[in-house]
């Protein structure tokens, strides 16, 4: 049964005919590539780990040195949409950002304080970088234990 509903807009009008030589457009939902979805969180993870050891200026040998990886699964990691990590190289990762996070916190630039000679027993009088470069999980996490420590133990 139809109705005719006289003197009414319909509701959706026709599309417009494209003027004469141009392809009409789509609209935006229709025909688009679907969003990428986010990345895995520790994808996520290995793309602050990258940006903050290109801020430091850290070569990709301190960043395998960092990480304890070698060079072919360092970069395939990089390029993996859903890296695999053990426990050990993800911890690596969350102590390097952790150390960039609060350096940052106490001196306004993690550059400087990684960079710079420090007097405290931990660092001998070296920079705090050269001892985290050593490879060696802990320093890593004597680092972070030193930053907390002097931020007030509340980071």
């Amino acid at each position: 049964m139809t109705t005719k509903l006289a003197g009414k807009k319909p509701l959706h009008p026709p599309p417009k005919a494209a003027p004469a030589g141009e392809r009409p457009k789509k609209a935006a939902g229709k025909g688009a590539l679907p969003p990428a979805p986010p990345p895995s969180p520790l994808a996520a993870a290995l793309q602050v780990f990258d940006r903050a050891a290109s801020a430091l200026g850290l070569t990709t040998d301190d960043r395998l040195k960092l990480l304890n990886v070698g060079r072919s699964k360092y970069f395939e990691l990089r390029l993996a949409a859903d890296p695999v990590l053990d426990v050990d190289r993800q911890d690596r990762v969350g102590y390097f950002l952790a150390i960039y996070e609060l350096s940052g916190r106490l001196v306004g630039a993690p550059g400087a304080w990684l960079k710079a000679a420090n007097r405290a027993p931990l660092f001998a009088g070296r920079p705090p970088l050269e001892r985290i470069l050593g490879g060696r999980m802990e320093d890593l996490i004597a680092t972070v234990s030193y930053l907390r420590g002097a931020y007030g133990g509340w980071a």
